[in-house]
């Protein structure tokens, strides 16, 4: 129903319903004393760095690469979930993880059309 709408527009509207419809059980179950700047300045950040932005790469991708491939982001999920908790939380990284990591981007590549599963060659499309 929304083809032919630009990405950053379905972007906002998917974030302006969600503030409109957080509205209320924010206001529920605000918390007595008032937050602090700090927590205040990291919700901007998460809402419009880590939400904002991603929604308006995620719709993009959408547009210009079609559902599936915008799909196959998410399969990638685990893989930088590793990566972050190697990287930032001093968490091991096992061979299983890696081999899992493997499968994963071959997976991806499958099903975002990069490899074929019958020839072994990239499909450019």
């Amino acid at each position: 129903h929304l083809t032919g709408v630009p990405p950053l527009a379905i972007a906002a509207g998917s974030q302006a319903a969600a503030a409109v419809l957080l509205a209320l059980p924010a206001w529920w179950f605000w918390p007595a004393s008032r937050p602090h700047s700090a927590a205040w300045l990291s919700t901007l950040a998460l809402g419009g760095l880590c939400t904002a932005l991603a929604y308006v790469l995620f719709f993009r991708l959408v547009a210009h690469g079609g559902a599936t491939k915008a799909l196959t982001v998410t399969f990638l999920i685990p893989l930088f979930g590793m990566a972050w908790g190697a990287l930032f939380l001093g968490e091991a990284v096992t061979p299983v993880m890696l081999w899992a990591c493997l499968l994963i981007l071959a997976g991806t590549g499958l099903a975002g059309g990069l490899v074929s599963w019958r020839s072994g060659v990239t499909a450019h499309k």
